[in-house]
């Protein structure tokens, strides 16, 4: 049964927009978070390769929002993913 977890901040300014399912596997969840990271780790690698002129503030500060928003979601799955894994292993360690 899907249990639904806004993302926090900075990955939206409200609340009530952006969800996802905290029920769902550890697996999941982690290899969407790390979906997220490797978009980050893509971004930061375009601007190392752009020449020392090509970068100005403007883009700058675009980058920063976009990694801003694409790690607030990789922190809110993985740890996610962590307490879904410590979860299942706590009821197997029940049974």
């Amino acid at each position: 049964m899907p249990d639904f977890k806004a993302f926090t901040s900075p990955s939206q300014p409200y609340p009530d927009v952006l969800f996802f399912n905290v029920a769902a596997s550890p697996a999941h969840l982690f290899e969407t978070a790390h979906q997220r990271m490797s978009a980050v780790l893509d971004l930061l690698q375009l601007v190392e390769q752009a020449e020392n002129g090509d970068f100005v503030q403007r883009e700058a500060a675009r980058l920063s929002f976009a990694v801003g928003l694409l790690l607030g979601d990789a922190r809110s799955l993985y740890e996610a993913a962590h307490e879904r894994a410590m979860n299942l292993c706590d009821r197997e360690a029940v049974t």
